[in-house]
């Protein structure tokens, strides 16, 4: 069946988080410290004397002159290729005036609309190809209403239930609404959901390897011969595409931002692009990417997966963070960002462990097993471990961060479970982590991984190895020594992450997870996180408090 599907425009399609904070924080309406939030922002400004009037103001400011600053809402760049592919019918249909209140310039913020679409390729026939016709504004929420039941649409998407809850909206359009659903503000027959992806899964159901292809050949610029999805990998989704010129690449397809704020694809095409310019040849080569579909094409790397690590193949890794370490203090390392939950002090360490606490604490009540586990094991260990690591922690750095000269670039989620080997030679991957961090992390992070299983010989020659490459601090050794059992438990939290809602999801759907059952999989997380905490529990002795 091919649907009629309505779409609403602003704060639906596009995203204004990021030029609401430039333009307020321009103007002084704002601190610096405010989140990239559209409603923050609002609620700060309506709180000003004048406020109400002010956040009028600086809509129409936002809406008209800056409209081209405006970001495509993650998922909607898939949703819209979705539906060329099964050849469904979109229309946008937003509730908007020609000019913004009290814009002395006369800015036509329909007009500035149209232009944002035409700079995102809308109306490209080789992209989105919507006709231009498609688009409908209107002056008032009735007579966006109407517009909706004229053209017949089967659904629409909106951000505002207050659209749904209009008396013209037509009955037999199922209302999509993205956000939190208020029962006392709408009926029960509006289907609320979280992000595009959802919105996407909910109308035209899972993405196919159809959907995917389209997907690629936008982004590669060019026909694809076939697309194999490779199973086993983490949060993202990995494709094998071979183009009809016989060329091999990489797909990833990474999670939304609703979903996962951090910028994933951007940190790691920048980061590959950065290594590359350097001459480190031991990692992908960064090919295509395009933002509004959230897609990243890399160079396609044949190998095995690195099982049962040899000093060899030890040797290798600690070369690579050597190399990093001495990319660190080049000029164009300046530009690059912190990597992602860096920890650059004891404090931000322990808040990290105690904020993953606090979400597990939240599920407990499905899970008497989980429940049982952090009030009898972890809390208790947890209490003794962080006081003995804190005295232990030099104080230059318990509270205060690390200064940059200390720091070193880090992939961030390094280790033998990101690495490829083919005749011998190593290739490491998965750079969506990548930025500045203490080598203690990195250190303490390739021990203590689940996926690693070390040998003791192989970790003691890291362990010694890391001491000495980063034997210019002199108190590196000492803030290992502190770290090393907050970051098991910081791990055993991690593990436990089947039990949050969403997270566990995300990864299945990615085929990061071999076990397809949640229970058994949570069964499974849960035992990791007791040895965890056994292994902790061991080393205790070992800590001396100075």
């Amino acid at each position: 069946m091919d649907y009629v599907i309505g779409v609403d425009f602003d704060n639906t399609i596009v995203s204004y988080d990021e030029v609401f904070h430039h333009v307020a924080l321009q103007k002084g309406l704002i601190p610096a410290g405010t989140l990239k939030r559209k409603m923050e922002i609002r609620d700060r400004i309506r709180k000003l004397s004048a406020g109400e009037t002010t956040w009028i103001r600086l809509q129409g400011i936002v809406y008209g002159k800056f409209m081209q600053r405006a970001e495509i809402m993650p998922g909607v760049a898939n949703f819209l290729l979705q539906c060329k592919v099964r050849n469904h019918s979109v229309f946008i249909v937003s509730h908007k005036t020609e000019y913004g209140h009290f814009d002395c310039d006369n800015v036509s913020l329909r007009q500035e609309a149209l232009k944002w679409m035409e700079s995102k390729r809308f109306f490209d026939p080789q992209y989105y190809g919507l006709k231009r016709e498609n688009v409908f504004f209107a002056s008032t929420r009735a007579e966006k209403a109407r517009t909706i039941a004229e053209l017949g649409c089967n659904y629409f998407i909106d951000d505002l239930p207050e659209v749904f809850a209009n008396e013209e909206f037509p009955a037999g359009t199922r209302k999509v609404l993205l956000g939190r659903l208020d029962p006392m503000e709408t009926s029960c027959d509006v289907k609320p959901v979280s992000d595009w992806a959802e919105a996407s899964n909910h109308v035209l159901g899972p993405a196919t390897d159809d959907d995917v292809a389209m997907w690629a050949s936008v982004v590669a610029g060019r026909p694809i011969e076939s697309i194999v999805r490779v199973l086993g990998r983490g949060n993202s989704r990995i494709y094998k595409v071979v183009a009809t010129d016989g060329k091999r690449f990489a797909l990833k397809h990474y999670p939304g931002r609703l979903a996962d704020a951090r910028p994933r694809l951007k940190t790691e095409f920048n980061a590959l692009q950065f290594l590359r310019k350097q001459s480190v040849a031991t990692v992908p080569m960064a090919v295509e990417m395009d933002g509004g579909l959230n897609l990243g094409f890399y160079e396609w790397i044949e190998g095995a997966p690195v099982t049962r690590p040899a000093l060899a193949d030890l040797r290798q890794a600690v070369d690579f963070v050597e190399r990093l370490h001495s990319l660190s203090r080049e000029a164009g390392a300046n530009g690059i960002g912190m990597a992602s939950e860096a920890c650059l002090s004891a404090n931000e360490l322990i808040n990290q462990v105690e904020e993953r606490l606090r979400r597990l604490r939240a599920q407990c009540g499905g899970f008497p097993g989980l429940a049982n586990f952090l009030a009898h094991t972890f809390e208790p260990l947890w209490e003794e471990v962080e006081e003995i690591s804190w005295h232990l922690w030099p104080t230059e750095t318990r509270e205060g961060s690390l200064p940059r000269g200390k720091q070193t670039l880090s992939p961030s989620d390094f280790g033998f479970h990101n690495a490829l080997r083919n005749d011998g030679k190593i290739t490491f991957i998965d750079f969506e982590y990548f930025g500045w961090d203490d080598p203690v992390k990195l250190t303490a992070d390739f021990l203590w991984h689940p996926a690693m299983e070390l040998n003791p010989e192989i970790s003691a020659q890291w362990e010694k190895a890391m001491l000495g490459l980063f034997s210019g601090d002199p108190d590196f050794a000492v803030r290992l020594h502190a770290a090393m059992p907050l970051y098991g438990l910081r791990w055993a939290m991690i593990v436990l992450n089947e039990f949050l809602p969403g997270l566990s999801e995300r990864r299945r759907d990615a085929g990061g997870a071999y076990c397809r059952d949640p229970d058994e999989a949570r069964d499974i997380q849960l035992g990791k996180a007791k040895r965890y905490c056994e292994r902790v529990k061991q080393s205790i002795p070992t800590l001396t408090v100075a």
